[in-house]
């Protein structure tokens, strides 16, 4: 079974640097040092990719709507008024 992951570059250089950790390329606190990260940060990233794999080490938060997000009925609310009060011309420079 196959499937796409999607990584930020940021995840992307975490892997490598687990990686190394886990070839003993790298220790534990080299490669906290390396990612700008805490000891115990880089325990729970090693931690996450042992369970989980390389999935373990995309963020959680992807593809869920932000805390501070507004409603959709106070978003159309708003476009609705700017498409009563505001006239939108395009020109061609």
């Amino acid at each position: 079974m196959s499937f796409l992951i999607t990584m930020s570059q940021k995840e992307l250089h975490r892997l490598e640097v687990i990686q190394k950790i886990h070839d003993r390329r790298l220790n534990v606190v080299q490669g906290a040092g390396v990612l700008g990260i805490s000891r115990s940060q880089m325990h729970r990233l090693l931690k996450a990719y042992e369970t989980d794999g390389t999935p373990g080490l995309v963020s959680k938060k992807r593809q869920q709507p932000s805390n501070r997000r507004h409603s959709e009925d106070l978003r159309n609310a708003v476009l609705d008024l700017v498409r009563e009060r505001y006239v939108l011309v395009f020109t061609r420079n």
